[in-house]
């Protein structure tokens, strides 16, 4: 029975062996993980593209996937403002930025995978900015908006 135990040992240790073995060079031939490293790049180049300022009211910068609709939405008082916008990805990416609650009209296109300035328009609000953002199939985006009210 000894020498039962001594084989069931030997191949257990062995199996257990090849399969950390197995896992360690899973792990380690794996490609490294380029798409956050690009979407730190994307996010980078929108916050160069539209920076923070004193004279804005809010700004916000997220990482949208392929098809994502999400609403930004900032209180403010009855005044104009001026509302920036900026996107990155990949190739053929693009977003829909709209002023409506659902998002279902038309809204204005921006494409992301160029090196472009910002957008920029003048909108008279009362009570809340609600920009809503489809992002189209391509994806992930780095998108980012600024408010800033227009001086009088």
């Amino acid at each position: 029975m000894t020498g039962e135990r001594a084989r069931g040992a030997v191949l257990y240790a062995a199996a257990a062996a090849l399969v950390a073995g197995g896992a360690t060079w899973w792990f380690l031939s794996a490609p490294p993980d380029r798409g956050s490293d690009q979407v730190k790049q994307w996010q980078a180049a929108v916050e160069q593209a539209l920076p923070d300022t004193d004279e804005q009211i809010d700004a916000e910068t997220a990482t949208l996937a392929a098809g994502d609709e999400r609403p930004f939405v900032t209180a403010v008082d009855t005044d104009e403002y001026l509302v920036s916008v900026v996107c990155r990805g990949g190739p053929d990416t693009y977003v829909r930025v709209s002023l409506s609650e659902s998002g279902r009209d038309s809204g204005q296109g921006l494409r992301c995978s160029d090196e472009r300035r910002p957008d920029s328009f003048k909108v008279g609000l009362a009570d809340e900015l609600r920009l809503y953002v489809i992002v189209g199939e391509p994806g992930p985006v780095v998108f980012r908006y600024s408010l800033q009210r227009v001086p009088s």
